[in-house]
């Protein structure tokens, strides 16, 4: 939006009125403007739109100064007699706390630089949206735009080296959730991005995902207040945010010593409705209605329980050497994605548009902590042709938790034997695998390790694991317990890892 000077002649602050006057008049010339909100259905300050989209919060004195220069002539007068050109700075400061005079402006909860989805998943068409408190929504830009088919979509996907289906699906399960990111507050789950090797292409992933959202880029701590402030302070330079990135994680990041990446910033992310930031240095405490994406890339893959039981996964295991692969669409994430994102967001918006026309059926047969989330992305995907959504889920908390994954390697070592806790006990040592396993204080006796391993496995009983050696893709099940496994025979504990599954990895390695 350009400059929108109201009509009018010269308006006179007249000091001996009083505040409640001249705010009151003030606030009636100026929300003539058209492209000034109040910033909230109850909240202090005005949103400014600015051409292409972008919105700017305007909160104290020397942010309104400028606005009112460029808009509106006027003085000051005391008794006839002028003092200023604008009003001081203490009530410049009031005013965007008053209601006298926020009143005048019509209130702005969110301004949506991209296409926005109302509450029954309809898309807002450009101009002013009033949802009632918290929900009255500016969408500005043009109309956009519906594909009819997945030729976009399916060339990226088709190029990028899933490691199963599950995990192309998740991909574009991802891309809808960033679309849909204004529902399922605080229900919305981590999107983990993982791979193989280095240069997979978790950043071409994460690039399909946030489309054409803006983004955060935070550095992963091993503490949560920095990452706190980071997020603070680029949200106060660009409020229209829609994904915070948490590129390519480690375990060392910034002196971390963890077994495994955790966060209770993140965690806050998926599991709250609201966002409270308030960073020291950063500026005021925001509160903001949860309406972001986490996506979250690593190569070490070990997520703490919590996160990894509200997360999206989708994992890359590129096979060869990565140097060598040629792409028939191009660099997909330097030449393809930005060529064609536009079309992929047609697609993308063409899938919830057949699912809504559809009667928005949600997949019942999903299972996640985020159920709402689940059952209509699963919806959409399921009409859409796209299969095995979250089918990786349970692989990858095998794969990305370091107990897990040890446990499913420990099983790995000696499938399909019942075996007594002494015995899995040694093959833990054999196997390396002791200190994930075993406590410290365990570890010295053979007893102790006995009684670690019994305290580890009971728990796990028919849970299943996926884990990869260097010849063979196993899927196990653990069973056992205390029973008679001897005809005759006192009964005692045992533990057994049944194969389901067996896949050769042997035509891989040529």
């Amino acid at each position: 939006m350009g400059l929108q000077p109201p009509t009018g002649g010269r308006l006179d602050w007249r000091i001996e009125d009083g505040a409640k006057a001249n705010y009151d008049r003030l606030g009636r010339r100026l929300a003539r403007c058209e492209d000034l909100y109040r910033d909230g259905t109850d909240g202090h300050g005005l949103i400014q739109v600015l051409s292409g989209g972008k919105s700017r919060r305007i909160t104290k004195a020397s942010e309104l100064a400028p606005i009112l220069a460029d808009r509106i002539s006027m003085i000051v007068t005391r008794n006839g007699k002028v003092t200023s050109e604008l009003p001081p700075a203490a009530h410049l400061n009031a005013m965007l706390r008053s209601e006298v005079f926020l009143m005048k402006f019509r209130p702005v909860d969110e301004v949506a630089g991209t296409p926005y989805y109302l509450d029954d998943f309809r898309l807002a068409r450009p101009g002013y949206h009033d949802g009632g408190p918290g929900k009255r929504v500016l969408s500005v830009g043009p109309e956009p735009r519906i594909g009819e088919g997945l030729e976009a979509i399916n060339a990226f996907l088709d190029v990028m080296e899933f490691s199963t289906a599950a995990d192309r699906t998740n991909a574009v399960a991802a891309a809808l959730t960033v679309m849909l990111r204004h529902h399922f507050p605080g229900e919305k789950p981590l999107v983990l991005i993982t791979a193989t090797k280095s240069h997979a292409g978790k950043g071409t992933i994460t690039e399909f995902v946030r489309g054409m959202a803006s983004k955060a880029d935070l550095l992963y701590e091993s503490i949560d207040w920095p990452m706190q402030s980071q997020f603070h302070r680029q949200l106060g330079l660009d409020p229209d945010l829609g994904v915070v990135v948490i590129d390519n994680v480690r375990l060392d990041s910034a002196g971390g010593r963890g077994g495994f990446i955790r966060s209770a910033f993140i965690e806050s992310f998926v599991t709250n409705a609201e966002v409270m930031l308030a960073a020291p240095g950063a500026g005021a405490a925001v509160v903001r209605p949860n309406t972001f994406v986490v996506v979250l890339n690593t190569n070490d893959g070990s997520l703490s329980q919590d996160l990894l039981n509200r997360a999206l996964p989708i994992h890359l295991t590129p096979r060869g050497s990565i140097q060598d692969r040629r792409s028939p669409i191009g660099n997909p994430k330097l030449e393809f994605l930005p060529r064609n994102r536009h079309r992929i967001e047609a697609e993308l918006r063409g899938l919830i548009e057949r699912w809504r026309a559809a009667g928005c059926p949600l997949d019942d047969s999903v299972r996640h902590s985020m159920t709402p989330w689940a059952k209509a992305i699963g919806g959409i995907l399921r009409l859409g042709g796209f299969a095995d959504f979250l089918g990786n889920q349970q692989a990858r908390k095998v794969a990305d938790d370091p107990l897990r994954r040890a446990v499913g390697l420990l099983g790995a070592a000696r499938p399909g034997k019942a075996l007594r806790p002494s015995d899995w006990a040694n093959i833990t040592v054999r196997q390396g695998l002791v200190r994930t396993l075993i406590p410290s204080n365990e570890r010295d006796s053979e007893k102790g390790r006995e009684r670690a391993i019994g305290v580890v496995l009971k728990p796990l009983i028919g849970e299943t694991f996926q884990v990869e050696t260097e010849t063979k893709r196993l899927r196990l099940r653990l069973g056992g317990g205390l029973r008679r496994w001897v005809p005759g025979k006192n009964p005692h504990v045992r533990y057994c890892f049944e194969v389901i599954e067996e896949e050769s990895l042997e035509a891989d390695a040529h």
